[in-house]
């Protein structure tokens, strides 16, 4: 081999030459026509590069394919040509160095739980991080774990020695590399403490061109706040060190109806500035006499039972409905993973159609650009299964710069508001899906002209200008970062920022 060229590979000839029926191990990467080949193929070609020797496997079979063309969202499918199981780190860094070396596009994929194709990759490699899935170790010092670890997984082997995440998103089926190439929030856990991003304390990353790297705020920290919250465009997180905290064993909610939403706003900023409550937050019902109910959560251990007169006064007179309700800390914390686990079941619900949006908007505007939203919401905007959020997180406790949100100047909260809508139906459904990835563009215009900034978790279509705004500050800097640590700008091509 003494050639090395770029670009895409041909899929469908690929298969056909190939084949779409049969598990096939890769040997290599055919240079001239592209394709990735088996040992017997290799014998044929004239420009074959070897594939490096692995602990795992690498397979180009349609069943993994097809199941790794695809993410939880259904409305994005772009179909890789491999897919590497790494059966270690250092397989993940040799194919990464690869793939840069010959011009092959790659991406991890954790659980698949994004809604617009960030995982996914046309013609390239995809890697599945799932196969990397050992908890290291459990101490008041932190969680040492690799990046293929579910959030569920940990909590539990967490909470039997007496501890749990500092922050936690609202379904925990997914991976901790995942989380934090994303940002990681949830209402589940405290609005106080800041995202996932902000409680890593030490990643093992490898870069764009193949090298293995430990960073954290004190070792190579620009490639540590590349990663987090990056979006796999710096590096592969392959392992992470996150931090813990003491765990109580029982949670209260108190759930509160309101028929207004100014009286919502009113009392859930009195509960959040108290900071008595472990989580605040509500689950919208557009359409119902009480379109918000707040849902206030405190943790606690038996025999130190929480006394709801003194946590809820100085409310509203709505607040002398509330009623509450008990759960060990474990069910609390799996309440929303339980429940899309049951649609999962019984629903079909993993293969519906589902454009959620997700965005932040300042302590200033969050109030009116909920009455702008909710009440004008139909029953296709959300659909049998979806349902709104709105919660608060405390500005002050994030700041990892590649998690974009709106600045403080407006009050000392940042607010979630999402619409999760699924569809009706099951199965691919491109007209709805394209109603509603617009109707979400329009949500974050009108949530950009007030200061909002979007959760790049869900569905919606960004132009290059879009990301630029987004990142506004930290776009130079976000793109020196993908230059020096993806020289050959092979990582996660998913989300479409460069």
């Amino acid at each position: 081999m003494t050639e090395r060229q770029s670009g895409r590979v041909d899929r469908r000839q690929f298969l056909a030459r190939f084949g779409a029926g049969t598990l096939a191990l890769v040997a290599g990467f055919d240079l001239l026509t592209r394709q990735w080949v088996t040992e017997a193929a290799a014998a044929d070609s004239t420009s074959f590069a070897s594939a490096p020797s692995l602990d795992g496997t690498l397979v180009f079979d349609a069943e993994s394919l097809a199941a790794n063309a695809h993410d939880q969202g259904n409305i994005v499918f772009r179909t890789p040509c491999a897919v590497l199981r790494p059966g270690s780190v250092q397989d993940i860094r040799k194919m990464v160095g690869f793939c840069a070396d010959h011009g092959i596009e790659v991406a991890p994929a954790g659980a698949h739980h994004a809604m617009f194709g960030q995982p996914l990759v046309s013609g390239g490699l995809v890697v599945e991080m799932r196969s990397l899935d050992t908890i290291h170790s459990i101490g008041t010092d932190g969680a040492d774990v690799d990046a293929g670890v579910l959030w569920k997984d940990l909590i539990e082997a967490a909470y039997a020695e007496g501890l749990t995440p500092a922050s936690i998103t609202s379904y925990t089926r997914t991976t901790v590399g995942g989380t934090l190439s994303m940002g990681g929030i949830g209402m589940m856990s405290s609005y106080r403490v800041g995202a996932q991003v902000d409680h890593a304390r030490r990643l093992q990353v490898v870069t764009g061109d193949g090298r293995l790297k430990w960073c954290s705020d004190a070792q190579n920290s620009d490639l540590f706040e590349a990663a987090l919250a990056g979006l796999g465009q710096c590096g592969v997180i392959t392992r992470a060190t996150v931090d813990l905290v003491p765990a109580k064993q029982r949670a209260r909610t108190y759930r509160i109806g309101y028929p207004d939403i100014p009286t919502f706003f009113q009392d859930i900023r009195v509960l959040a500035n108290r900071g008595e409550f472990d989580s605040l937050g509500s689950i919208p019902q557009p359409g119902t006499a009480q379109p918000l109910v707040l849902w206030a959560t405190v943790f606690h251990n038996p025999g130190d039972t929480p006394d709801g007169s003194r946590l809820l006064r100085g409310l509203s007179p709505a607040a002398a409905s509330a009623a509450f309700e008990d759960y060990s800390y474990l069910d609390y914390i799996s309440l929303v993973t339980n429940m899309y686990d049951a649609f999962a079941a019984n629903l079909d619900w993993d293969a519906k159609v589902k454009p959620w949006s997700d965005l932040f908007l300042p302590d200033g505007a969050v109030e009116e650009y909920v009455e702008s939203v909710f009440p004008s919401l139909t029953a296709e905007d959300l659909g049998p299964t979806g349902f709104g959020l709105v919660f608060p997180m405390l500005r002050a406790s994030h700041d990892r710069p590649l998690l974009r949100l709106p600045d403080g100047t407006s009050g000392p909260w940042v607010w979630l508001v999402s619409v999760l809508t699924d569809a009706a139906r099951s199965g691919p459904d491109p007209d709805f899906a394209s109603r509603m990835t617009d109707r979400n563009y329009r949500f974050y215009q009108d949530a950009a002209a007030v200061g909002g900034v979007r959760y790049p978790h869900g569905a919606c279509a960004f132009t290059e200008a879009d990301w630029r705004a987004h990142y506004g500050p930290m776009w130079e800097t976000f793109t020196s970062w993908k230059k020096r640590f993806d020289p050959k700008g092979v990582l996660t091509p998913g989300p479409g920022i460069f």
